[in-house]
């Protein structure tokens, strides 16, 4: 019997690896810039075009903030933008589509890190439905 044969009939050892997104999201490339979704490639495209309007001073992707106690690291977090507004304030977006606990914790780190600093703005512009913080 070859392994052809035996596989038909008593089906396969090994089991298919799905490959993907989680949330069946797809990657795509814009720029040569790696985004999540296509959802976020699109919003990095409106920030594009508010940036050659003059709305916005610039932006940044995938900007790193590192969460520190006692000098100890705990962890890192990758915000997907950084806006740079014309009257000097910064504001980290999240685009999200769907919440996860490891995200709600991160983003209250986040929030926690720069609650008294007028000059910081955290916001989160969802593509699907809002999460509700308990």
């Amino acid at each position: 019997m070859t392994a052809a044969e035996f596989n038909k009939k008593h089906g396969s050892f090994f089991k298919k690896i799905k490959t993907g997104n989680k949330f069946n999201a797809r990657r795509i490339l814009i720029d040569n810039k790696n985004f999540h979704s296509t959802s976020e490639g699109d919003y990095y495209c409106q920030l594009k075009l508010q940036e050659r309007a003059g709305l916005i001073k610039g932006f940044d992707t995938q900007v790193k903030e590192s969460f520190y106690m006692n000098g100890e690291l705990i962890c890192n977090y990758y915000v997907d933008f950084l806006v740079y507004h014309n009257d000097g304030r910064r504001e980290f977006i999240e685009h999200k589509g769907k919440a996860t606990e490891e995200w709600r914790m991160k983003w209250k780190m986040l929030l926690a890190k720069y609650k008294n600093d007028p000059e910081v703005i955290c916001s989160i512009n969802w593509y699907k439905t809002p999460y509700k913080f308990k």
